[in-house]
């Protein structure tokens, strides 16, 4: 698998960099034309991103644009893109200073119809290890606990969306679930049994971001993203399910696995 790079913000020592917010309405050959103008010139884009519109919605794409060494200006993209007949605005992003480029112009971040913000690992690792480290093992119970509200939330959202296409299988849920879950950045998610009757679910992880910002623990490291799994199973199960880490890469182990059961019903004092 390739890597996927979101570039909100791009460091580059020396470089001459620009931003452009190119709005308009969707239909073929829109990507093209635009990227056509700025290599017509000779210029280098080194980020593009645009959200998802159907053919005839009004739509914008971002993207970074080095001029070094160029005679081009800016505002000449600026005029360019606005001479265009199916666009509607354009907006340029100036540098802060030399070699730095933010989008300053796109906000909220959205994740299809939801706001979101985006944790890079060293944020994630204040958040996983730092806190963990200065509370113990009630920073873990806390991480646990997180987890599996996010996960159940996720999977209330997860279950409307798939039941809106038609779908209604257990299987097809926990298969949309594990695409989400890699294309959210926590890991590769591959379920190896699944038992609806009585409630079973094995499921191993490859790259998990929690235990790779773990590696050399002694133990089993995953609370958070347990908590995720635990939260999504038990909300599409309708019960109260609960996870164990058999194996971790934390510990050296090649992936992480668990085995998700139904929780015992707490015993009567």
């Amino acid at each position: 698998m390739i890597p996927f790079k979101v570039e909100r913000f791009m460091f580059h020592r020396g470089r001459r960099l620009y931003g452009f917010v190119v709005e308009g309405f969707s239909r073929p050959g829109v990507l093209a034309t635009v990227t056509g103008i700025v290599a017509e010139r000779g210029l280098d884009i080194t980020y593009y991103s645009t959200g998802i519109v159907k053919k005839g919605e009004r739509g914008a794409g971002i993207f970074f644009v080095d001029f070094t060494g160029s005679t081009v200006e800016p505002e000449e993209l600026v005029e360019e893109f606005r001479r265009l007949d199916f666009v509607t605005d354009v907006r340029m992003i100036r540098p802060t200073v030399e070699g730095f480029i933010a989008d300053d112009v796109a906000f909220p971040v959205m994740l299809g119809p939801h706001r979101a913000i985006i944790l890079p690992e060293p944020a994630l690792k204040g958040f996983l290890i730092d806190f963990r480290e200065r509370l113990g093992s009630g920073g873990e119970a806390m991480l646990y606990h997180l987890g599996r509200e996010v996960g159940a939330e996720s999977a209330r959202h997860i279950n409307e969306a798939a039941e809106s296409i038609g779908v209604t299988s257990l299987d097809d849920k926990f298969n949309i679930g594990t695409k989400v879950f890699m294309s959210l950045g926590y890991g590769i998610l591959e379920i190896l049994e699944f038992s609806e009757e009585p409630p079973y679910l094995k499921a191993r992880v490859y790259n998990s971001i929690e235990c790779e910002l773990g590696r050399g623990s002694r133990r089993p490291f995953s609370h958070y993203v347990r908590g995720l799994i635990d939260g999504f199973s038990s909300y599409i199960l309708n019960r109260d399910m609960f996870a164990e880490e058999t194996r971790c890469i934390a510990m050296g182990d090649p992936y992480c696995q668990f085995e998700v059961r139904e929780r015992p019903p707490p015993q009567p004092s």
